[in-house]
């Protein structure tokens, strides 16, 4: 039972991952204006890492005997930057619960599968933590005290 779970799981995130390429894609169809030169790339960096993590994606769940869903989860859209960045925040965000959510349901000897579901977990930390400081969620914080910076000979 717990291979069908597991592999249910891997399907929502296939999901996730499909709404990825085509929301990180039509968002460096859509940035505009000064943004454009940096976020273009960016976003279609992001589309064809979710491409990677898709095609990883199905191959496995056709080993765990599965067979790979088609349909992507929701596709946010926007031309507003900050409202896009927000946007694939949520998507990540979604993405890194169905990779916990599959690993939770993977046996406890199934050692191999949970370290490649630790690999992906940290890779949508990496990205939620990105997006976060993109859209100033995530901030470094200093104490009261003034920080002086001084050069090392």
């Amino acid at each position: 039972m717990a291979r069908a779970e597991l592999v249910e799981n891997l399907n929502k995130a296939l999901s996730l991952e499909l709404a990825g390429v085509i929301q990180y894609s039509q968002h460096s169809y859509l940035v505009t204006g000064t943004d454009r030169e940096v976020y273009k790339k960016w976003f279609r960096d992001q589309a064809e890492e979710a491409q990677d993590h898709a095609e990883v994606l199905g191959d496995k769940i056709v080993a765990l005997g599965g067979i790979p869903g088609v349909e992507p989860a929701m596709i946010r859209q926007s031309i507003d930057l900050k409202e896009m960045l927000k946007q694939d925040l949520e998507l990540e965000r979604e993405a890194i619960a169905i990779y916990m959510a599959a690993w939770a349901s993977c046996d406890d000897n199934d050692l191999p599968q949970k370290f490649w579901l630790e690999g992906q977990i940290s890779d949508e930390q990496m990205h939620i933590e990105e997006l976060e400081k993109l859209t100033s969620e995530r901030t470094a914080k200093v104490n009261s005290e003034r920080i002086i910076l001084r050069e090392v000979s």
